[in-house]
Order: C-alpha cells, then sequence, then structure tokens
C-alpha cells in the first residue's frame, strides 16, 4: 500500500513535523522543504491548476450516501455512555499509541471529541491511517466513560471518548496545508499568510467565537430597536458623490461621465426616512471609505445605524444605553446601570484629559499653571501641566525616546522635570521657560500643594494656544504615551474588565481647515444642529459656535457618535453656503437633502456605532480584522481572492474608461 503522508504536531507542540504510514518521523530536509511551501511561496510555486489540489488524493474519499449525524462533536456526556452515535467534523491530529490503540480527534464548531481506534479490524485501521490532518470525516461509534485518570477536564466532552466502528473520509485535506487551525497561536504564520488562507484560519476556536458572538450581537441589538418601535430599512449601496469629507470609492456606469459613489454612511438617506415619517429607523448598514488603513480601520466597515423624529439628545443617548448594557450583560456577563455613563463637554475632555474621547481609567488629570504663573500666559495662551505619580522611575532614556516618538525634540514650549529631595521646592526654576516667570520663588508651595507634586514625582509642561480643537492636545498624546510606559513597568495596573463608558458633548460645530481651501470645516459633518442659543454667532463667531452632536466613548476608543441634524432647509443651506464656503456645484450635490428637509421634515436625530469596533472590545482582541469574516489586508488587498484585480481593456472600454499613462 502507498505511503499516505500526514501532518501533525510533535509531542511538545512545537513545530509541524511529517509523520507517515504507520506515523513514522520523515527527514528533516522534508520538514525544511514543507516548511518552505507556506504562505505567498506555497502558492506562487505552483501550477495554477495544482495549486488547490497539491497532495490532494480523490481516491481516499468515500463516495455514495453516508449516515446523517445525530450529534454535535462538543455535545456528548457521561450521561451519553452506550449510546450509538454519529459524529462528522474536521480531523486533528491522529495519535497512534500502538498498533491496536489509536486516538482520532473530531472536530466541529461546538468542540471536540476523542475517538478511539480499540478494533482488530484491519479495513478500519487502515482509513484511519491513510486521514490527513483537517480531513473532512464521518465516524459512527459507541460512546464510552474514560477511565477515571484519563478524564481531560480541560475539554468539555473530555469525560467520553467515541469507540470507532466505522469511519467515512467525506474530503481528504490536502498535504501541503500552509498551517493547521490547531497549532498554538505562537506557532502559527505571519497575519498575512492566514489571511490568505483565512478559509483555514477560520476553523479557529478563538476566530469562531468572535464571529459567533458578532452574530448573537448583532440580533440583540435588532431585537432592542424593534421592540421601542424601530423599522428596519436597507437604504441603496449606489449612492452619489458629495463632499462629505473621506474619500470615496467611485462606481462607474456605461452611461458616459455618469458615476455611482459607495456610501461612506446613510447618512442622508436616513433623514430623508425621518422626513418620509418612519419616526424610528435601524440598519446594521455597511459603509465604505477610501482611506489609510490602521488597526482599527477597513475599507468596508459595519456600522449600527438608528434615527429618530421628535427627540433629544438624551433620548437617543438611552435607547442606546440600552442596548449597550443589554450586549454586555449577554456577552460578558457585565451589568451596566445609567451611573456608568457619564457626561462631559469636549472643552473638559480636552482641558483635563487632553483629547476628545478620555480613557478615564485612570486619572492624570492635566492642570492648569496659568492661575500661578499668569506673566506666562498673556498671549493667549494655555500652559498645561501633567503630574506623574511615581514617574520620576521613568528613564532617561524612555523619556529621550517619547519625544522622538511623539516629535518632541525641538518643542520650546515643552519640558519636565523628575522631583527629588534637592528640587521639590523650586521645581519650576529648572523646567524650561518656567525659569523665566517673575512668579518662580513665590508660588512653589501653593503650587505643589494643588497640583499634589511629591518626591518621585514626573512634571511635564506645555504651553499651548488656548483655543482647543482637534482630537487631541500635545499634553494629551505624552499622557498616554506615559500611561503605557507606566504599565509596561509594572506602575500602573488596568483591569481588562473595567469598562469606563463616557458621553463627550458640546463639540465645536466647526473647526479651521487644516489644509487652507477654506476658513471652516465641520467638525463631523456638515448636517449636524447647532445649540439653539449659539445661532447668532454663525454669522459673527463660528469658533464658539457648538454643535448637538455626542460620542460615545469607552477606555478611550470611541465606539459611536451621533447628532441631532438640522431640520430647517434655510440654516442648511446658510451652513453650507456662508460658513463652509462649499463652490455650489459642491453644495448642489446635496440638492435632494434640502428638498427633504422643504417638504415638512420633522427635528431628528440620531447615531452610528461602529461595530466592527464594538467587537473587538467584547473579544478583546487587539485588531477588527480578528472579528470581520473576510478583512482586507493592508492597502485594502483582499487576500483570499486577489482582489482589487485588474479588469481587461474591453471592460473599461465598456465604461469608456482608460487608466492614465496607457496609449491608444
Amino acid at each position: 500500500m502507498a505511503t499516505r503522508l500526514a501532518l501533525r504536531l510533535g509531542r511538545t507542540g512545537s513545530a509541524p513535523i511529517i509523520l507517515g504510514h504507520p506515523w513514522r518521523s520523515a527527514s528533516r530536509s522534508m520538514l525544511t522543504s514543507r516548511r518552505s511551501l507556506g504562505g505567498t511561496a506555497w502558492r506562487q510555486n505552483q501550477h495554477p491548476k495544482q495549486q488547490q489540489v497539491l497532495g490532494y488524493k480523490d481516491s481516499d474519499r468515500y463516495h455514495g450516501q453516508y449516515p446523517r449525524r445525530t450529534h454535535m462533536c462538543g455535545d456528548l456526556r457521561a450521561a451519553n455512555e452506550g449510546d450509538r452515535v454519529v459524529l462528522s467534523g474536521w480531523v486533528q491530529t491522529p495519535r497512534a499509541m500502538s498498533q491496536e490503540l489509536i486516538f482520532v480527534p473530531i472536530r466541529d464548531s461546538t468542540g471536540t471529541t476523542q475517538l478511539v481506534y480499540r478494533s482488530k479490524d484491519p479495513a478500519l485501521k487502515t482509513e484511519i491511517q491513510k486521514l490527513t490532518t483537517e480531513s473532512v470525516i464521518c465516524a459512527e461509534g459507541i460512546v464510552r466513560k474514560r477511565p477515571d485518570g484519563m478524564v481531560n477536564k480541560e475539554q468539555s466532552t473530555g469525560a467520553i471518548e467515541v469507540e470507532l466502528e466505522k469511519i467515512y473520509c467525506l474530503n481528504p485535506a490536502a498535504t501541503a496545508l500552509p498551517f493547521w487551525p490547531s497549532q498554538p497561536t505562537n506557532k502559527l504564520p505571519n497575519e498575512e499568510v492566514r489571511l490568505r488562507h483565512r478559509y483555514l484560519d477560520l476553523r479557529r476556536s478563538e476566530l469562531q467565537e468572535n464571529i459567533r458572538l458578532r452574530s448573537q450581537t448583532a440580533n440583540i441589538v435588532r431585537s432592542y430597536l424593534i421592540e421601542k418601535g424601530f423599522v428596519e430599512i436597507e437604504t441603496p449601496m449606489l449612492f452619489k458623490s458629495t463632499p462629505e469629507g473621506a474619500r470615496e470609492y467611485i462606481v462607474p456606469t456605461r452611461k458616459k461621465g455618469a458615476f455611482y459613489a459607495l456610501p461612506q454612511s446613510p447618512q442622508q438617506h436616513k433623514q430623508m426616512l425621518m422626513a418620509a415619517g418612519f419616526d424610528r429607523y435601524f440598519q446594521i448598514a455597511r459603509c465604505f471609505r477610501d482611506e489609510d488603513l490602521r488597526a482599527d480601520r477597513q475599507p468596508e466597515f459595519t456600522q449600527i445605524d438608528l434615527e429618530m423624529s421628535f427627540v433629544t439628545a438624551e433620548d437617543i443617548q438611552q435607547i442606546v444605553e440600552g442596548f449597550v448594557t443589554k450586549i454586555w450583560d449577554t456577552a460578558l456577563g457585565v451589568k451596566l446601570d445609567k451611573s456608568m455613563f457619564p457626561h462631559m463637554t469636549y472643552q473638559e475632555a480636552m482641558s483635563n484629559y487632553g483629547s476628545d474621547k478620555p480613557d478615564i481609567r485612570f486619572d492624570m488629570k492635566i492642570k492648569n499653571l496659568g492661575t500661578y504663573l499668569p506673566d506666562m500666559v498673556q498671549d493667549g495662551s494655555a500652559l498645561d501641566c501633567l503630574v506623574v505619580k511615581k514617574g520620576a522611575a521613568l528613564t532617561g532614556g524612555e523619556l529621550k525616546a517619547m519625544q522622538k516618538t511623539l516629535e518632541l525634540l525641538d518643542e520650546k514650549d515643552f519640558a519636565f522635570v523628575k522631583i527629588n529631595e534637592n528640587n521639590v521646592g523650586l521645581w519650576p526654576s529648572k523646567c524650561g521657560q518656567l525659569r523665566h516667570s517673575r512668579h518662580v520663588g513665590n508660588v512653589e508651595q501653593s503650587m505643589n500643594a494643588a497640583l499634589g507634586v511629591e518626591v518621585g514625582d514626573l512634571v511635564l509642561v506645555h504651553k499651548r494656544e488656548q483655543y482647543l480643537y482637534g482630537g487631541n492636545t500635545l499634553m494629551g498624546r505624552v499622557r498616554l504615551h506615559i500611561s503605557n510606559l507606566l504599565q509596561e513597568k509594572g506602575l500602573l495596573k488596568l483591569n481588562p474588565n473595567d469598562y469606563k463608558f463616557l458621553w463627550i458633548e458640546s463639540f465645536p460645530l466647526f473647526t479651521p481647515d487644516e489644509q487652507g481651501i477654506r476658513t471652516w470645516q465641520a467638525t463631523h459633518h456638515p448636517f449636524t444642529a447647532p445649540y439653539d442659543e449659539d445661532i447668532p454667532l454663525l454669522a459673527t463667531a463660528p469658533a464658539k459656535v457648538r454643535g448637538q452632536h455626542y460620542d460615545l466613548v469607552l477606555n478611550g476608543m470611541e465606539i459611536g457618535g451621533g447628532s441631532i441634524r438640522i431640520h430647517s432647509p434655510v440654516m442648511q443651506h446658510y451652513i453650507f453656503d456662508q460658513v463652509l464656503q462649499l463652490e455650489k456645484y459642491e453644495y448642489r450635490r446635496f440638492d435632494h437633502l434640502i428638498e427633504a428637509l422643504s417638504g415638512g421634515c420633522p427635528p431628528h436625530g440620531g447615531i452610528a456605532l461602529g461595530f466592527d469596533r464594538l467587537m473587538s472590545i467584547l473579544c478583546s482582541s487587539a485588531s477588527i480584522r480578528d472579528v470581520i469574516a473576510f478583512p482586507k489586508a493592508a492597502g485594502g488587498k483582499d487576500l483570499v481572492v486577489n482582489s482589487p484585480s485588474e479588469v481587461t481593456k474591453a471592460q473599461l472600454n465598456e465604461y469608456g474608461l482608460k487608466l492614465a499613462g496607457d496609449d491608444e
């Protein structure tokens, strides 16, 4: 009989080894060769017709009807002893203890059951020996209790095993798989290889649990909102190009010069649904933005999107708190209540934490030194001070590296000093520009008492503009960087099960246009309504206008954002034309929305929560790619199907397109 090679983990689980009939170790040279076929090399080195069938033996596949399974692999318990069962799933590494005793673990989406061969049936033994890791099988047998000393308490089915009577190989796995889902996490190949072979990666229990929890969470949201009178409505995926900030994905049509755009959000459609009288809308919506990717960004993403008529911001926040509370209870067993959703203004967040999404799991508030050293802020600036308890334990090298990382080496208005017994009463004279203040020497005692400065602390100071805009300040970035350093040194401990929610409100409606094209740009989007009392400032002081916008922040991450919308067509047109100074052709792209507002649109507002980011928090995943079935890699590449890909010249011609630089 021809030798059937199989892959399995060694006894230590440290690396794959190749085994042959009856599970003999292959040479190290064969192992090295097999490893070199992993990932990109594995795919590129094969002829296209052979790529997907390398090492695949269709003759080993059972042809014909096979019995219907009676149980899932994770369901069997000691109470099933003596039951005749049929299981179906994937073979994990078979273990031959002797010629008469072979263990064959079988896995499906619910767990793993150990199959055991103890018979003297040579035909059954031969079928087992043919199996390669990750082959799909159907197995018949009798449930037996394991002996007391052999019970696996770490496994839900660890009290039993199934004595094999018959096995059907429904589909043998190729011997040249780039990796196995059963490999230890620290022995898996890099993410690019796993993304390329996502169908294998998704078999891992960690990702299976993530995707199943995602489904469960979506159903919790749906059920909760429907109970509250919401209507789930799908909005178009083929939209139009509108200037909302981020780059859009453009979709050509066969009509010359006419293009669709994929929606960045259902924002305008859901506002028109309010004008249509639906009152309460929701959708778990797919959205698209052509932007640079980070760990928490994808070109296509999902958001929990809702809109309500005749409401205040508090009404919308109450709905969100309701389904978030239910999610945390169901998914994590954590009880939340109203007190766990405090509110903070944008000005408070930026002044005290240096961020519009502050992590309040640790204190380290930024204080204002301007009241003690007023001559340092006479030019309309502010003097931020951060006192880091036990921060003197940070080395000079670590602080120098921080300055380099945050590009502070040439920042003359930034300084720091470690507090020791010799300088505790005169540290301002040792701290950068502060030494030039005429108040130095007179305020140290009261300043130390107010700031809580003690020996062993680290004091950092930065002079900044008083006007706050954007997402963070320099001291806010320093605060986060130092908190990470302190955690690495064990000086700051954060409870991973501590969930600090926070509503941030009263954002500036407009921020300076950093590109310099116009004076102002919308802080979030141009449809957010100003506070009623700030409406007169639209014409005279746009910088002082506050928007009725609110973000939901969790542990320093924004998980949702919304606002009360402009429902007056006159105000919406004024903001487009007079404040944002859009060109006529730009704001005419919103004519459909202006018309809807003119047709009797009620006051309304809404919110969208990033579903992918929310799931990454629930699953404690470092990247949202771990909670998406088929995510994009760096650069928006789909490594599974190798897209985006080229199209033929004939296809381009059909759409009237020509690639830049191509010859006629």
